[in-house]
């Protein structure tokens, strides 16, 4: 009877020592679950308590997924967890995921959330083993954004994607492109720009010679003011004028909703930049010829209109090296020296371009060594004394008036350029035909014309040639007489 019951005992024991071991093992089966998938995550230390949440929340829903977390505190810490292998990369820097794209490591990331100022990115690593099941993991991420609302995070909605998106991920996100501006400033705009605020009249001339007028929502305050323009595209006259430079009218403005906003100055990108309206800058008036082309190609790429932009900048190319096979060779003492004459002929232009446009046609600046002023328009004063020194070869007279007002001082009959009669108008276009865009590039051959007569040539159809092939506008004989004697205004202020 005692040995039955030591039997009995013993095999309870048994069972229950069983049934332990059994619940014991299934515990660990769940938690390790050897036949899921298990997808390794790389992410900032920081995000450590939302990413264990986030992982509860997507093995919940997810039987045969395992996720296995792995934290980084640098860039040198996440590059040697990225050898040993992983499927998911998320950083809270874009710069970050940028090498990872230009390296080959990434072919996409997603935009997804951001706490305070710091934005997070995501995306699967290209050698990924599991990139289908790892996509999953980024769509949940995608698909619940009050995860991330309940954790002091702001999620994106839609969330932004860049570079080359899986079809599976595209209805959860708004396309966007990465914009590097002009002072090395990285810009998010939406990969297709349909409205766009431009502040800086040479620009919104360089998009309306790019044919895309129609992307124009508001515009700086000079250029609707162009005479020809309003011939050429009397549309311009109903665009919604918002500033100009680094003045803007805020409320118009955020009510035009633009997609980016094309401006000159830092201040401009600092207050929208809290307004969360992207503003790429480029700095038109400060750029040489050179740099001009850079602009434009910019421009295009900004608006989308790449080869529209391309188109432009090879036309003005071509007249660079068209000149520059000519003058390049040129010495400083067998230039001719050329004023460029404002106001009452005691101002001249000082940016850098028309210095340019000057050397390019063969010249030499006269006022080479004037600075310019701080703040405000390129132009200096300059004394009588000064120029009488100089002694320039050629004048370009801003406008009629200023060639007037030259002619009929007798002060100014002691300057060669006005004994030999070569004081010259300005042609003006759109606008003068020496201001930062394309129509610089018209008045540099004008001037070489000027300067080298037996060594180049222009005439009506150089200018026929440029309206027609970048504003759809071909000029009379009429306005193109008014256009090479300067008679077509633009209002500029302190000009």
């Amino acid at each position: 009877m005692a040995a039955v019951e030591i039997d009995a005992v013993m095999k309870g024991r048994t069972l229950a020592i069983t049934l332990i071991i059994l619940l014991i093992t299934a515990g660990l089966l769940a938690y390790f679950r050897p036949w899921a998938v298990r997808i390794s995550v790389l992410y900032p230390r920081d995000l450590s308590d939302v990413l264990e949440k986030i992982k509860a929340e997507f093995e919940g829903g997810n039987w045969l997924f395992s996720v296995e977390l792995k934290s980084y505190s640098d860039v040198k810490d996440l590059e040697t967890l990225l050898a040993r292998g992983a499927d998911i990369i998320i950083a809270d820097k874009f710069e970050v995921i940028r090498d990872l794209h230009e390296g080959g490591c990434i072919r996409w990331a997603v935009k997804f959330a951001n706490r305070s100022i710091t934005y997070y990115y995501a995306s699967v690593v290209e050698s990924s083993v599991h990139p289908q099941q790892s996509l999953s993991f980024i769509r949940f991420i995608l698909e619940n954004p009050d995860v991330w609302g309940g954790l002091n995070f702001t999620p994106l909605i839609p969330a932004e994607g860049f570079w080359k998106i899986p079809g599976e991920l595209k209805h959860h996100l708004a396309k966007f492109k990465v914009i590097v501006d002009w002072f090395n400033r990285t810009v998010f705009i939406p990969e297709k720009v349909s409205r766009v605020v431009s502040l800086v009249p040479v620009i919104t001339i360089s998009i309306i010679e790019m044919k895309s007028a129609d992307l124009l929502v508001g515009v700086d305050r000079i250029t609707p003011t162009s005479e020809f323009l309003r011939i050429i595209y009397p549309k311009i006259k109903k665009i919604p004028v918002v500033g100009l430079l680094a003045e803007f009218d805020e409320e118009t403005i955020v009510g035009l909703r633009p997609d980016v906003i094309l401006a000159s100055h830092t201040t401009v990108a600092e207050r929208f930049g809290e307004l969360g309206i992207p503003v790429v800058i480029i700095p038109m008036g400060d750029l040489s010829y050179s740099q001009i082309l850079e602009a434009i190609r910019l421009i295009g790429e900004v608006i989308g209109r790449e080869e529209e932009a391309e188109e432009l900048v090879s036309y003005c190319k071509g007249i660079m090296d068209e000149l520059l096979n000519v003058t390049s060779g040129l010495l400083r003492n067998e230039r001719p020296k050329v004023y460029i004459a404002m106001g009452d002929g005691l101002k001249t232009h000082v940016s850098a371009l028309s210095k340019d446009a000057i050397w390019l046609a063969g010249g030499l600046d006269a006022a080479e060594n004037i600075s310019r002023p701080s703040g405000g328009p390129p132009i200096a004063a300059v004394s009588m004394e000064s120029v009488l020194k100089w002694n320039p070869d050629v004048i370009i007279a801003w406008s009629p008036k200023v060639k007037s007002i030259i002619l009929s001082d007798p002060r100014w009959m002691a300057v060669k350029a006005v004994r030999d009669g070569r004081v010259y108008v300005l042609p003006r276009g759109v606008r003068e035909w020496i201001i930062p865009e394309a129509e610089a590039f018209l008045g540099a051959k004008w001037l070489a014309a000027k300067l080298y007569p037996d060594k180049f040539s222009f005439s009506k159809s150089d200018i026929k040639e440029f309206y027609v092939k970048f504003l759809g506008y071909e000029p009379s004989d009429e306005q193109i007489n008014r256009i090479l004697s300067g008679k077509y205004v633009t209002k500029i202020p302190g000009v």
